[in-house]
């Protein structure tokens, strides 16, 4: 039995590795999902101005090019290891005693990785002295909006008021993504442990700030449309979102230049859009979703709102990384 004894997964234990491997086993486990705006929000890299934006095929049949959002991957994964760190430290998962007596009061994004818990065993970190590195096994890349840039942005200007004199100060002007954009993501997991995979899965649930201003705007809802077992990796986030595209483009109900996507519409098109995309899938594939998934999402909820189930198994999947020997 797993420590988070999440039945639904259980049943597919032979997609997870029994114990953390030292090599790979080609166990993939993907999550699929569409992360959707609920607020305002920019994504762009440091000190930049403008959103970051990339020109690509429209879909993979319309050979037209569009100006896309883009979402670095690294937009999207620290949040999610800042969530999953936070939980750690909440329930008790720090600190942790080493086999050799040594304690780790905490472990931080980017400085302070300490190296042996389930967050940088799974996620992965940088060659650090004495450590050396461990590739991340959480796959994921820049994920991209379905409709072109130029719709679903804004440029918004800004007031700021001296409360003394009632006077208006600097105007400063931002560029926004509108409320309710999508952009199709997939995480893929290799050779995870199923209690690491839950504990990845959780903090995709959870985490809901992402990009720049985040504290302030950045509100988005990761909604899981699928869980795919496999031994090979199923597509790219590009590759996703050109099929929805091509799906869309041919759907006499949808307008892509006028009105609004909604979570409906994708929906009414993930079958297909899946089917298309891992039709020759050179390995094998069984995926998971409808009333099975919305199942497997129950238990983790209810996983979530057993305060000591939960802390429980945060502690003993801490401790579990914590004894792994890292191999030199």
């Amino acid at each position: 039995m797993s420590l988070s004894q999440i039945k639904g997964l259980e049943k597919y234990a032979a997609y997870f590795s029994e114990t953390i491997p030292t090599r790979p086993t080609n166990k993939f486990a993907s999550i699929i999902l569409l992360r959707e705006t609920k607020s305002y929000a920019i994504f762009t890299t440091e000190g930049g101005e403008q959103q970051d934006i990339e020109r690509t095929q429209a879909g993979l049949q319309y050979s037209k090019r569009v100006d896309r959002l883009v979402m670095f991957k690294r937009k999207q994964i620290a949040p999610e290891r800042r969530t999953g760190k936070a939980l750690l430290r909440q329930y008790g998962g720090f600190p942790i005693v080493t086999q050799d007596g040594t304690t780790i009061k905490d472990c931080y994004l980017i400085a302070g990785m300490c190296t042996r818990c389930v967050d940088c065993l799974t996620y992965g970190f940088a060659a650090i002295e004495n450590e050396g590195a461990r590739k991340a096994r959480v796959y994921t890349d820049s994920c991209f909006s379905v409709r072109p840039y130029p719709l679903i942005q804004r440029k918004i200007k800004f007031n700021v008021i001296d409360e003394q004199d009632q006077t208006s100060g600097t105007i400063t002007e931002f560029d926004y993504t509108l409320p309710e954009v999508f952009l199709p993501s997939i995480e893929t997991t290799l050779d995870l442990t199923l209690d690491e995979f839950v504990y990845v899965f959780n903090n995709i649930l959870r985490t809901t700030r992402y990009g720049k201003e985040g504290t302030r705007q950045g509100f988005m809802r990761n909604h899981v449309l699928a869980l795919a077992f496999s031994d090979v990796e199923l597509f790219s986030n590009l590759e996703f979102t050109q099929a929805f595209y091509d799906a869309f483009a041919d759907d006499k109900q949808i307008d892509l230049n006028e009105g609004y996507l909604s979570l409906e519409d994708f929906k009414r098109h993930v079958p297909s859009v899946i089917e298309r995309l891992t039709q020759n899938l050179n390995g094998r594939l069984t995926l998971v979703n409808g009333p099975e998934l919305e199942a497997i999402l129950n238990e983790i909820r209810a996983l979530n709102q057993d305060e000591a189930r939960l802390a429980t198994f945060l502690r003993e999947l801490n401790r579990q990384a914590v004894s792994f020997n890292l191999p030199t």
